[in-house]
């Protein structure tokens, strides 16, 4: 059976300025690019290690569309899980209303906002509410139409708390879970991870097959960070590899 491409409803506009420009580091991260920019993509899911430029890629993409006339995206919401690195730093209770302590989980999100667009472009967006930082135990109910969606670092949510994320698709919403299961902090104990445990692992596998999910796997060929850290990251897989 011929598969019928989904096309925008209206006509769209020019390519709005961006202060930078995505330029690919590595044919994956192009791949991963056209991967996210295909309409017939409502799920993309993308596992990487550190440095591959996932977060960057996908966050320009919908920083893009979001800001482009005519396409059905109105809202970028951005969620990280409220994690701690290793779940082994307990920091207690931390000042300030909700959105102070949430940021204090995104600062890596709010550094490649004021990369691609500017600090001042990405305030405004937040308040127009084209932007969103969200956290995913308030999802449950919410209808998540007409936006863009990133998970990040999705290693560290549960099987429950992804379902709950994805059931939450509506018409003219495009979601991308991404993570790295060699950094998963909240299933890992005595030095082994449990993957069954991760809902990005569990959906991962859900997906695989499924018509308007994509999957995206960046190997540490794609780290485009110093060298060392490809070094580096050699010595982990050699001792717990993982194939997704």
């Amino acid at each position: 059976m011929k598969r019928q491409n989904r096309e925008y409803k209206t006509p769209i506009g020019a390519i709005p300025k961006i202060v930078n420009n995505f330029k690919p580091k590595t044919e994956n991260q192009q791949l991963f690019f056209n991967k996210i920019s295909d309409f017939n993509n409502q799920l993309v899911m993308c596992h990487g290690i550190a440095g591959t430029g996932k977060t960057y890629v996908s966050v320009y993409k919908a920083l893009q569309d979001v800001l482009r006339r005519g396409t059905p995206y109105n809202k970028l919401i951005i969620i990280n899980p409220t994690v701690d690195v290793g779940n082994e730093d307990k920091l207690g209770y931390l000042p300030g209303e909700l959105d102070k302590k949430i940021q204090q989980y995104n600062e890596s999100t709010f550094t490649i906002l004021d990369k691609i667009v500017g600090k001042a472009r990405a305030t405004k967006m937040v308040s127009d509410n084209k932007l969103e930082i969200g956290v995913v135990n308030f999802l449950r109910g919410v209808n998540l139409e007409n936006c863009y969606v990133i998970l990040d670092e999705a290693q560290n949510i549960s099987p429950t708390q992804i379902k709950t994320l994805v059931t939450r698709i509506s018409e003219g919403c495009k979601m991308i879970i991404q993570g790295d299961m060699s950094q998963c902090d909240k299933y890992k104990a005595n030095g082994s991870i449990a993957y069954e445990k991760s809902g990005f692992y569990d959906m991962w596998f859900r997906t695989k097959e499924m018509k308007g999910v994509s999957h995206m796997a960046f190997d540490r060929e794609d780290c485009v960070r110093d060298p060392l850290v490809k070094r580096i990251l050699e010595t982990y897989e050699t001792e717990q590899p993982i194939e997704l």
